[in-house]
């Protein structure tokens, strides 16, 4: 009777300390699984979602400094009409809300959209984030134009597409179903006469870097046609919002006055917001909770954590970094002009953090000619 007292204990206990255990390894698996919201395992590989999946091998306009041969990473084209079904089916909602918070945690749209009237006056001077010897003197001009708080606050938008400037969007046809969107977000005062099929018209947010000037405006100073051209793009902004970094870099000075004085002098109904100068940092704290580490944040990563605070369903678009396409067509760095891949950013690292969100039904990374979708 003992003996089968003493097999009875030793069996109860064993089960115990195994129960444990389990318990233990499933709770330290859960914590770190949500250790950081964009995580990645180096290993892990991307599962088909469309037909058009390919792997994609990294090509001469391919950022440097990663090593996608020694992670072999499987680059997804996702097919920008996914299923049969409504694009929305295609979301998270608790994903969506997940990267929302993320965002969050380091950026505001209501707060860190924009420097505000009330917190500057004519005569003050801002030190540049990149040089912090020297500083942006607040002309009449700027103050004028600067708004007395952000022209996003307390927005919220049911669609928005993220038009990127990849040359991928070359005979996408993907323009209509941009222009459906509830919003539309644009970088770097792309072109649009023109592509208007492939990239939409619509366009709601606009960002302008100052340097914009001296790539697509060259000599726009002493060059009158150039400043009519400069000022023909800035009308199809209409009424709608133009940002600029204005306090990032001393070299862009020259260009943020000149901006200001044609929409001054033009009368254009634009809405401005100028960046605040801790905007970059923002964004390099919030990558750095993340395992993605994709050098300067871009204009992109700022739209998309906009859109991440502002949209339940995000869309980008024009977002590829590669030199060509999985049929080895030739790539531009940009749909329009000729611009070289800018080596301060890693532009194939933020593809892989967006490539990581869609997996997750947090956003959809639209790759693949559309199909007139509505959004």
């Amino acid at each position: 009777m003992a003996c089968t007292c003493r097999r009875t204990c030793a069996l109860f206990l064993a089960f115990g300390l195994l129960f444990s255990t389990a318990f233990f390894f499933l709770l330290g698996t859960k914590a770190w699984t949500y250790r950081r919201y964009v995580s990645f395992q180096p290993d892990l590989r991307t599962r088909a979602v469309s037909s058009g999946n390919r792997t994609n091998s990294p090509r001469r306009n391919e950022a440097p400094g990663v090593n996608v041969n020694t992670s072999k990473v499987e680059r997804t084209r996702i097919n920008s009409t996914i299923t049969t079904n409504p694009p929305g089916l295609s979301f998270n909602t608790s994903e969506v809300e997940r990267m929302r918070k993320w965002v969050l945690k380091y950026f505001n749209p209501d707060t860190d959209l924009t420097v505000n009237k009330s917190q500057v006056q004519v005569g003050q001077t801002i030190r540049y984030e990149a040089s912090r010897k020297e500083s942006a003197n607040i002309t009449e001009n700027f103050f004028r134009l600067i708004p007395e708080s952000s022209p996003l606050l307390g927005r919220h938008f049911r669609s928005c597409a993220v038009v990127g400037n990849s040359g991928i969007l070359l005979g996408s046809r993907c323009g209509p179903e941009i222009d459906s969107a509830d919003f539309v977000f644009r970088s770097n005062l792309a072109a649009v006469d023109g592509f208007e099929k492939d990239v939409g018209a619509k366009s709601n947010f606009t960002t302008m870097n100052p340097s914009v000037l001296s790539h697509d405006y060259k000599g726009y100073g002493e060059n009158s046609s150039m400043q009519v051209r400069f000022v023909k793009r800035l009308r199809l902004i209409q009424d709608q919002i133009l940002h600029i970094p204005a306090f990032v870099s001393p070299n862009g000075r020259e260009d943020v006055e000149f901006t200001n004085r044609m929409i001054l002098e033009n009368r254009l109904p634009i809405k401005l917001s100028y960046a605040p100068r801790d905007t970059t940092g923002r964004m390099k704290k919030l990558w750095n909770d993340s395992e993605f580490k994709p050098k300067r944040p871009s204009t992109g990563s700022i739209m998309f954590a906009l859109a991440a605070c502002l949209c339940d369903q995000m869309h980008l678009y024009g977002f590829y970094p590669f030199g060509r396409d999985e049929q080895g067509r030739k790539i531009g760095y940009h749909y329009y002009g000729k611009v070289r891949n800018l080596r301060n950013h890693n532009m194939t690292e933020e593809y892989r953090a967006f490539q990581r969100l869609h997996q997750r039904k947090a956003l959809v990374l639209h790759t693949e000619p559309c199909d007139n979708v509505k959004l």
